[in-house]
């Protein structure tokens, strides 16, 4: 239960749900809308052409993360991470207003077209920033021996959004039929997001500073200060672990009912549904984790378990689902996978804010958080639906590998590292 005497306050906790739920809703939307989009603004003689238009589109938001996670993050470092996500709130309604009245390019040519860019970049701004900042606020004011539970409980604001936006398109496209959804009815998504704008905004700015902020010396010494060499290694394994993460997410959970449409010809209602129970399933899999964490405070082994059982088990799924496309395949597909990546993230947000001190931790989060997930969550529908449109239907499950191989690998160096330091302390 939240407390205000123990812990972040529920206003504080609830205005940080918020933006992080808008922010998700926003990208879940124009991944599971993806079609839509294309079909409105990228037109092509070739469908997976179009939609490899409208998923490039997608990932410039991504070119400015890297450039955003820094300016933002130093200034939520300096200034406060309040006012760094009074900021973020705003970009994203702003981006998700500009795609939501962008007019077709039948009614305006370019202009809708460069409308949805302009959207994808503002967006991609205040989620570069969004992330640093508000790990960094949840963690210094929760309870120390509670983090993996607050981890777990604010990612729910991520995978409700997951979830809901599922939900959305499952409804809109049930209720509208598919080609009023590809007309129209896509819009009514990105509207429904607008609505959590003026709360959000009105809880962040009542929202309470991070009293360890607060506390930590402004001017920074060698004590309390990373060296560049420090900062770099720490930003690395932070982008390794986002990176693996964000392939899952869009790969697996946002962009699947598309792959699955065209690769395998299964109903994108279907894969809408299969989606959204996949999202449920990475809450319950971080609340596992996050108690686990708690309790036992192996947190690298908690990161190796998640990620072992999404590598050898998940994976090897995808390549059952082609044997035999169905939607029982599907859905199996998902939900092992989802669940190793919710039990990474009962524990991710614990690793990551203990390797950078107060004053330098939404700027180091935030990079790596952003270069992770634009090195490979953001290439990962591009590249993945470029390999379809040439016939390699397992290209998913082969990007998805490669990520985990990397993160497995930092994970096992970080541990050989931090056993060695162990063992020459007790030496010494």
């Amino acid at each position: 239960m939240l407390n205000q005497k123990k812990s972040i306050s529920r206003r504080s906790f609830l205005g940080l749900s918020a933006g992080n739920f808008l922010e998700w809703l926003d990208f879940t939307l124009y991944g599971y809308f993806a079609l839509a989009i294309a079909h409105n603004f990228f037109p092509a003689e070739n469908e997976i052409l179009s939609t490899l238009a409208a998923i490039t589109t997608f990932a410039v938001g991504f070119l400015v993360r890297p450039i955003g996670a820094y300016l933002i993050g130093n200034y939520a470092d300096r200034k406060g991470r309040k006012s760094a996500m009074v900021l973020t709130v705003m970009l994203m309604g702003l981006g998700t207003l500009l795609i939501a009245c962008a007019p077709s390019y039948q009614q305006a040519g370019y202009i809708g077209t460069t409308m949805v860019v302009l959207g994808r970049l503002v967006a991609g701004l205040a989620a570069s920033g969004e992330f640093g900042a508000a790990v960094s606020l949840v963690m210094e004011s929760c309870p120390k021996n509670r983090r993996g539970f607050y981890s777990a409980l604010f990612n729910t604001s991520t995978y409700l959004a997951l979830a809901t936006g599922s939900g959305i398109a499952l409804l809109i496209y049930g209720i509208l039929g598919q080609q009023a959804t590809l007309d129209w009815g896509w819009r009514i998504g990105f509207f429904i997001g607008l609505i959590i704008i003026p709360v959000g905004l009105y809880l962040r700015r009542h929202m309470e500073e991070s009293n360890e902020l607060i506390n930590a010396p402004v001017q920074q010494t060698v004590q309390n200060k990373l060296s560049l060499g420090q900062f770099t290694q720490s930003v690395i394994l932070v982008a390794s672990l986002s990176g693996f993460g964000s392939a899952i997410v869009y790969l697996v959970i946002i962009f699947m009912p598309s792959f699955a449409k065209q690769a395998m010809n299964i109903d994108p209602l279907v894969g809408s549904a299969s989606s959204m129970m996949s999202a449920l399933i990475i809450i319950l899999g971080a609340f596992i984790g996050g108690m686990w964490s708690d309790k036992s405070g192996r947190i690298i082994k908690i990161l190796l378990t998640g990620t072992l059982i999404t590598t050898f088990i998940g994976i090897p799924l995808y390549e059952y689902l082609l044997i035999s496309p169905s939607p029982s395949r599907l859905f199996l597909f998902q939900i092992v996978c989802s669940l190793g990546l919710g039990l990474n993230i009962g524990a991710y947000f614990p690793f990551i804010t203990d390797q950078f001190p107060t004053r330098q931790r939404a700027l180091g989060i935030g990079l790596g958080y952003n270069i992770g997930v634009t090195l490979f969550g953001a290439v990962s529908p591009i590249v993945t639906t470029y390999a379809l449109s040439k016939g390699i239907l397992q290209a998913p499950a082969v990007y998805l590998l490669s990520a985990a191989m990397i993160s497995i690998s930092v994970l096992l160096i970080y541990k050989r590292k931090e056993t060695l330091a162990i063992k020459s302390q007790l030496s010494s």
